[in-house]
């Protein structure tokens, strides 16, 4: 039995680490008590005031029933199942399967919600997985840069990447040290056209989200305090 599961490690390493991630999860959701987060009114960030406004939108009080609560804790643990996967495919591309198992192992245990892991912001929950992905475009597109495979690199890879990583920008504003120092890297790696390219998608995405909150008459600028 056990030789049959490393077996399926080996064959299968994605798919095994994200089956022990979901199998976490599961367990986490069902025992453990809460909304997944027991510190969200201390995070004045932009998804906060997002998320105060859809709450009153729908209706939705501090004496919401177990359902609700249980929905919050399964969407915490989903959204962290990115975190996971995008961990798994960035050590993919810079070392190899095996390494990437082993690390991604770590999120898998520890980044499950706010109130259960090293994690207990829950902007910057949310916000990670969005530049990770964003992060993961980026250095794919330079990995097949560097391969010169050239062909294969698009700008509009970068503007999607540049998208994502706006939105996590927008959701978790602090990041916005991580994004810069991911462009100053695609400058100094001579690629200025897909920091340009990025540098527009985040933009793009941070403009849309300031007009979505302001559809919303939530004041952006109530929720950016460094």
């Amino acid at each position: 039995m056990l030789e049959k599961l490393k077996q399926f490690k080996e064959n299968h390493p994605f798919t095994s680490l994200m089956l022990i991630a979901i199998a976490v999860r599961i367990i986490v959701v069902i025992c453990v008590p809460g909304f997944g987060s027991n510190r969200e009114a201390q995070h004045t960030t932009l998804f906060i005031g997002f998320l105060e406004k859809m709450k009153s939108v729908l209706g939705i009080g501090e004496s919401s029933g177990q359902g609700l609560m249980l929905l919050s804790r399964a969407l915490y643990a989903t959204v962290s199942l990115f975190t996971v996967s995008m961990i798994y495919r960035i050590c993919d591309l810079t070392s190899n399967k095996q390494n990437a198992w082993l690390l991604a192992l770590i999120p898998t245990f520890s980044i499950i919600m706010p109130a259960f892991g090293i994690i207990e912001n829950a902007s910057a929950f949310l916000g990670l997985p969005l530049l990770l992905y964003g992060a993961n475009v980026v250095l794919r597109q330079e990995v097949l840069r560097q391969n010169n495979l050239t062909e294969n690199v698009h700008r509009t890879s970068f503007l999607i990447a540049g998208i994502m990583m706006g939105l996590g920008i927008s959701v978790w504003y602090e990041s916005i040290f991580i994004v810069l120092s991911i462009l100053i890297l695609l400058l100094v790696r001579r690629n200025p056209k897909g920091a340009l390219m990025t540098l527009i998608g985040i933009v793009i995405a941070i403009v849309a989200v300031g007009l979505l909150l302001w559809a919303l008459s939530v004041n952006p600028l109530k929720y950016i305090q460094l």
